[in-house]
């Protein structure tokens, strides 16, 4: 018979060895899924990779420069009517001054090297001046929800250079995404892509799959393209006095003073439909016989160059655009680029599915109430400023800005007859997103708004952070909410609002005020 006091030592000394053999594998487990933000375009300025200075977005004092030089040539051509001198005498200085150090070559290539700002580690590690900025919307407001949700230390950005083809930027995300997952000891990542980052991501799924990522929250995507940028490219360009004076009523939604003059002014437009007729007339004159020129000398020397910006046209428009800004074929190794990346954009909510068959969560977040750019007659689509409501949420069927979708509209259903995705100011109806259960919409925040420490800010990192969210998972959350500019609450939107234009559509009243007797959040 074994000793009693060797027995328990050796019983002990088990004890010990199992503990040990635990711990790597305790290691390697993150109690917290580390986050990643994913930039959009331009959310840092890019650099000249030869001289270290700054490149895009241009610096005051060279576009300055660039206004003296074409003031003078400008007005003679415009108060002699010639608009092709106007064109010889300006558009290649434009190009050459602002647009000739972003151009990518025959295939896509950048002709000049140019650096992206990166940020390799942890927001805890990032300059003290970056994240105390008074940044309080874009994607550092994203970055900043992301570090207050689940602590600095877990949460990174990643940021690139635009231009390039976004399958080329989805392979520098995954080695990102590996690099977190070694120093964070997690064996998964939650993504939170921010506009043309929701294409990189996209991209990613398509490439490699989705087996590193635990959750994937959108943030007002341009996964699936922007009108707009369909409507440029194939050469659609008409301007529209009204939405011009509403666009810029929309970016000063938190001025009311300010609100007052634009509201005036389109008050005046509407007394006065002769000279808002004329103006209107003259303006689209100038863009109608500059319009060839325009795209000779600037956008098909720089943004057509472009794989990035390809990424931006939707599908409905993409051969048509093909044809018109390639007419005489060529260009195969370019075309050849951005089809891959067509062919992805084509499938990306399939992709989406395909992710969460395997166990990734998704949640969209879209926007709407805001008038687009006043360049194409795109410009009355619902959307956030800049994309479309119907591309950011991946199919939800939105009625045009200023109107509604009707009284007598019969929602759409998405399979579950206990509810519908009818918003109650009958403008949007989720029901045909890809997504509808998982697809929020917050009314009059601008693209990639998210200001911090509001109720769009908590959404998100609610969002962030939570189980499987849906649309019904919490009624302070709801699937449709407002956002109030001035006090940055968000309220569930009133069943007596029936209109969405804040100014010139028929809504006279504080588009700042708040319902007390509506829930905020």
């Amino acid at each position: 018979m074994k000793h009693p006091a060797k027995t328990l030592l050796s019983l002990l000394l088990c004890a010990v060895l199992l503990a040990a053999a635990f711990v790597p594998a305790a290691a390697a487990a993150s109690p917290v899924t580390p986050v990643i933000v994913v930039s959009g375009m331009n959310s840092f300025p890019l650099y000249s990779g030869e001289t270290g200075e700054r490149v895009w977005g241009p610096q005051t004092k060279t576009i300055l420069s660039m206004v003296g030089r074409i003031l003078w040539p400008t007005v003679k051509a415009l108060l002699k009517g010639d608009m092709e001198q106007l064109a010889d005498d300006t558009f290649d200085d434009v190009y050459q001054s602002l647009f000739e150090v972003l151009s990518c070559d025959a295939t896509g290539e950048p002709l000049h090297p140019i650096d992206a700002v990166t940020f390799p580690q942890s927001v805890d590690h990032y300059p003290d001046e970056l994240l105390e900025a008074d940044e309080t919307e874009d994607e550092i407001a994203v970055v900043k929800t992301a570090a207050k949700a689940v602590g600095a230390e877990h949460v990174y950005f990643f940021n690139y250079d635009w231009r390039l083809d976004p399958r080329d930027d989805a392979k520098a995300l995954h080695s990102f995404i590996e690099n977190v997952k070694r120093e964070q000891n997690a064996a998964k990542v939650t993504l939170v892509p921010c506009s043309m980052g929701g294409a990189v991501v996209n991209s990613l799924l398509s490439i490699y799959g989705a087996a590193d990522i635990a959750k994937i929250v959108y943030c007002l995507v341009a996964s699936k393209g922007i009108d707009m940028v369909g409507e440029l490219f194939g050469r659609n360009v008409e301007i529209d006095m009204h939405v011009l004076l509403e666009r810029l009523f929309n970016f000063e939604n938190g001025n009311l003073a300010l609100q007052s003059l634009l509201s005036v002014l389109q008050g005046g437009f509407e007394l006065n439909p002769l000279l808002t007729k004329a103006l209107t007339k003259l303006l689209q004159s100038i863009l109608d016989k500059t319009n060839e020129r325009a795209y000779r000398d600037i956008l098909l020397r720089s943004f057509a160059t472009m794989p990035g910006l390809w990424a931006f046209v939707p599908d409905r428009y993409y051969e048509a655009d093909k044809k018109i800004m390639f007419p005489d074929g060529g260009n195969e190794a370019f075309i050849e680029k951005i089809d891959a990346y067509h062919a992805m954009q084509v499938e990306a909510e399939n992709l989406m599915r395909r992710a969460m068959e395997t166990g990734t969560q998704i949640a969209v977040t879209a926007s709407y109430g805001f008038v687009g750019m006043p360049l194409t007659k795109e410009a009355y689509a619902q959307g956030d400023c800049l994309i479309e409501t119907h591309n950011e949420s991946f199919g939800a069927t939105a009625a045009r800005y200023g109107e509604t979708l009707g009284a007598e509209y019969t929602a759409a259903s998405c399979g579950n007859g206990a509810h519908d995705h009818l918003s109650d100011d009958l403008i949007v109806d989720a029901a045909s997103c890809a997504f509808p259960e998982q697809t929020w919409f917050i009314k009059h925040m601008k693209h990639v708004g998210f200001p911090v420490d509001t109720g769009a800010a908590e959404l998100l990192a609610w969002l962030v952070t939570t189980d499987a969210p849906t649309t019904e998972s919490d009624s302070r959350y709801p699937q449709f909410c407002d956002l109030d500019p001035v006090t940055g609450k968000v309220r569930s939107l009133s069943k007596k609002e029936k209109k969405n234009s804040l100014s010139t559509f028929g809504i006279k009243s504080n588009p700042c005020s708040t319902d007390k007797k509506e829930e905020s959040v």
